[in-house]
């Protein structure tokens, strides 16, 4: 009986240390992402016209509010007056916005209590490639105004 009861003690005590072990590594992991500016571009030709279309997208982890982070993101936005809004809905905090070359939208997400997801994407309309930093320098942008260390992420 004895004998038993170490072996169940030895296991439950196993299994909550492999637990929070476990759990460790995911907050260490997400740790490291926050603040990292993932980014992707593609350009397509379109083989009719033979018109360049250039794609982007970002995303960055931040380590606060998303309410903040999307009224500080179209604050931004809206302060540029090169930019103009075409859709907005707060509720879902996203918005949509031009600048007459390309179209852009963002999208802010709350992922856990005081983490949120920032979500870029661009396209060109113009039919030439444009500035490829839009997205990174955006997003960059509205970490620096909420006083929040990002880098773009080493791929």
């Amino acid at each position: 009986m004895l004998k038993t009861t170490k072996l169940i003690l030895s296991i439950m005590l196993f299994t909550i240390l492999s637990a929070a072990v476990c759990h460790g590594q995911a907050v260490f992991i997400a740790r490291k992402a926050l603040g990292a500016v993932q980014h992707l571009t593609s350009s397509v030709t379109s083989s009719g016209s033979g018109a360049a279309q250039q794609q982007e997208v970002g995303s960055v982890l931040l380590e606060a509010n998303a309410n903040k982070v999307y009224a500080t993101a179209l604050r931004i936005v809206q302060e540029n007056q090169k930019f103009k809004i075409v859709s907005r809905d707060d509720g879902n905090k996203k918005f949509d916005f031009t600048d007459g070359k390309r179209e852009a939208a963002i999208r802010v997400s709350q992922l856990q209590d005081n983490i949120a997801q920032i979500l870029v994407s661009s396209v060109t309309t113009s039919g030439k490639t444009e500035n490829p930093g839009f997205i990174v320098n955006g997003i960059l942008r509205v970490c620096k105004e909420m006083n929040i260390q990002c880098s773009p992420a080493s791929n």
